[in-house]
């Protein structure tokens, strides 16, 4: 695979997926955008789920329908280029990054790296908003365009629910997050 030459190992990625469904068991990626700690895309792909045709809640969230990934790779046909990427990094960084990274170690991935220090910038943000919720004895989580907001970003062209955009908002609100 031609993203193989690319990729080096990498201090930092920053990881953010589409998917059909909330269930890494049962639903599929739609979309898997993967960026160094420079912003520098390092995987950005739509992928065409292997079992499932329709996704109208997920649709209605992140805008990906049928026709725009009837024609993208499988999960299979990429899972080489993402396992590589994954395991080399040193730093995973997500906005709710555990749920894209359950995504990634199902399905036909198998993309898991247990060395890396994983860093979740929305239950960071939690605590730097800090809502608090009765419900569940600590701060609420808020959405990444919340973060993103609270912190300026300018999304430009970009639009939410796009995994390489949400990738550049949660890099941004991460640094931030680090300078304060």
């Amino acid at each position: 695979l031609e993203y193989l030459s690319l990729v080096k190992e990498n201090e930092v990625i920053v990881v953010d997926t589409e998917t059909t469904g909330l269930n890494p068991e049962t639903d599929e990626l739609l979309q898997v955008s993967i960026i160094d700690g420079d912003g520098n895309t390092l995987f950005n792909s739509y992928l065409k789920p292997v079992n499932t045709n329709r996704w109208d809640e997920a649709m209605a969230v992140n805008n990906i329908t049928p026709k725009m990934v009837e024609k993208a790779p499988t999960s299979a046909e990429i899972y080489p280029a993402l396992v590589h990427i994954i395991e080399s990094a040193k730093v995973i960084i997500g906005y709710n990054v555990n749920f894209d990274l359950r995504f990634l170690s199902a399905n036909a991935i198998g993309a898991e790296n247990s060395k890396a220090t994983v860093i979740d910038v929305m239950q960071d943000f939690a605590d730097i908003y800090g809502e608090w919720s009765d419900k569940y004895g600590c701060n609420k989580w808020q959405k990444l365009t919340k973060c993103a907001e609270y912190y300026g970003y300018d999304w430009e062209n970009d639009t939410a629910h796009d995994s390489l955009a949400d990738c550049r908002a949660t890099l941004y609100c991460y640094q931030k997050m680090l300078k304060e």
